[in-house]
């Protein structure tokens, strides 16, 4: 069944804010470039979206994607869908990735990007069970057992020839000890298989961050402002700091897209990875403080 969208852009939608009051609190970040992060400045990227969309050529600085671990509530379900939301409040987000060879910033096409957040209040669907920022316990490998079967803010896009995939999602929130982010995998080779992607390597594991800026407007921002969780900045989570796990791989904010009549926010990356490569799957050691 095809969502209905709002007659009015001042309508108040399904997730409790309005158009307006999302370019109110959020209009100052607007910035339309595709680039990627790594603890400084982000990559430069020599043509912009649009351009890039409408069939430019695309040449960003060749920057390896740090690796993270993938944290206690991965699962393996590879749904392959473009839009994970299942009705979930919160801001949309346009989630646009570019997986490029780090070796020679060609893009990769066909590559399975995965990817899986918690929503606005900090919970991960499987894990409802687990609200208010309680911590699951870890089994030997660091994964935490799912409770439920609910599948909300998964989900998996193939990359085009053009190295690009896109999902439709909403921005997280947060959860204890943990930044607003976003896990992402990349798994090369593979094949489809009831409405999944099996098989394959998983050539890069990451976590997706957003600005200092952002998070902060995000936070009185409906329905994130009822997260009763502290709120953990970038600066205090110790995977976005931490050596051990490299540098920060930092989402580039981009401007409302014209004619959105939802709240929506724009966001891209430029990920650049070792299409070979196959980095141990971690979760967390039980005990570890944060959860991923």
């Amino acid at each position: 069944m095809t969502e209905r969208e709002p007659d009015d852009e001042h309508e108040a939608d399904q997730r409790g804010t309005t158009r307006r009051t999302a370019l109110a609190a959020f209009g100052g970040l607007g910035i339309g470039t595709l680039a990627a992060g790594t603890g400084r400045e982000p990559a430069n990227a020599t043509g912009s979206a649009e351009e890039t969309q409408s069939g430019g050529r695309f040449q960003p600085s060749c920057v390896l994607a740090p690796e993270q671990m993938e944290g206690p509530y991965y699962l393996d379900y590879r749904i392959l869908r473009r839009n994970i939301t299942e009705h979930k409040r919160g801001i949309d987000l346009l989630l646009n990735i570019v997986v490029v060879d780090a070796s020679n910033c060609e893009p990769l096409p066909g590559i399975a990007v995965d990817i899986w957040h918690c929503d606005a209040l900090g919970v991960y669907s499987s894990y409802t069970e687990y609200d208010d920022g309680e911590i699951p316990p870890l089994d030997e490998t660091g994964h935490a057992e799912p409770t439920d079967h609910t599948t909300w803010l998964r989900g998996v896009q193939l990359t085009d020839r053009r190295g690009f995939a896109n999902f439709r999602s909403i921005v997280p929130g947060w959860y204890r000890g943990r930044t607003t982010h976003i896990h992402i995998k990349t798994i090369t080779g593979g094949h489809r298989e009831d409405g999944s992607w099996r098989g394959g390597d998983t050539s890069h594991t990451g976590q997706l961050y957003f600005p200092r800026e952002f998070n902060e407007r995000l936070a009185r921002t409906e329905p994130y402002s009822h997260n009763t969780v502290p709120r953990t900045t970038n600066a205090e989570d110790l995977l976005y700091n931490s050596g051990d796990e490299g540098p920060m791989t930092r989402l580039r904010i981009g401007r409302v897209p014209v004619g959105s009549v939802r709240p929506t926010i724009s966001a891209s990356i430029v990920l650049g990875i070792h299409p070979e490569a196959t980095p141990p799957p971690e979760g967390l050691p039980p005990g570890t403080q944060p959860p991923g």
